[in-house]
């Protein structure tokens, strides 16, 4: 199999979707991030809605449902994640998908427990991205228009819900750097600067 694949986990507000766009468009291969939610209900004849529910990330209206109830003093994390717990077999009808795009062509995937879904592709890479935390924050006051509070209780409540997403499907544990080829700290060299040193590093490692 020549096709080569190269799964990325981010924190909240680290960038590490923009990375991987911009990664993608130097390799001149495709990114599938929130595009696999459409593709597995095309599958499987679901709204996308029913996978939303189901996504490590909730969708727009979930984000701003959790905005509005960060400033509520009966706001808690069990109630807003409730609402985005994934049934098994929805996380199969997306892994199934995941498998399918690697298999038939080489592509940058962001997150949806992609690192342990292709663990046995022969040629992947695996790439996690932090950042800074006070970065972390003035990048989602800048996204959201919200407070430095809101953005950090932002970042607590999503960075928790991706990690019980990965941790409850995969064996190894979101952000450990043991279950990764690479993890950098975008706060470093910048998003530009972090991918291309990443592009440099995926170079080397899969001889492109």
């Amino acid at each position: 199999m020549n096709n080569y694949v190269i799964t990325i986990g981010r924190e909240l507000g680290s960038g590490g979707k923009t990375i991987g766009e911009l990664m993608g468009k130097q390799l001149g291969i495709p990114v599938y991030d929130r595009r696999l939610i459409m593709m597995a209900a095309q599958e499987s004849g679901l709204a996308p809605e029913v996978f939303e529910k189901a996504d490590e990330t909730p969708n727009k209206g979930m984000m701003s449902h959790i905005m509005r109830t960060l400033s509520s003093p009966f706001a808690s994390f069990s109630s807003l994640y409730s609402n985005s717990m994934s049934k098994e077999s929805l996380f199969q009808v997306q892994a199934d998908i995941i498998r399918q795009k690697a298999a038939e062509e080489s592509c940058i995937i962001v997150g949806r427990c992609s690192d342990y879904i292709l663990r046995e592709h022969p040629r992947h890479l695996d790439i996690f991205v932090r950042a800074n935390f006070e970065d972390r924050v003035a990048q989602l006051m800048k996204r959201h228009g919200c407070t430095d509070k809101e953005a950090k209780e932002l970042i607590d409540r999503i960075d928790a819900i991706r990690s019980d997403y990965h941790n409850f499907y995969a064996e190894t544990n979101w952000g450990d750097s043991r279950a990764y080829d690479i993890c950098v700290n975008s706060s470093i060299l910048g998003i530009e600067g972090t991918a291309n040193l990443l592009l440099q590093f995926v170079r080397n490692a899969l001889k492109l």
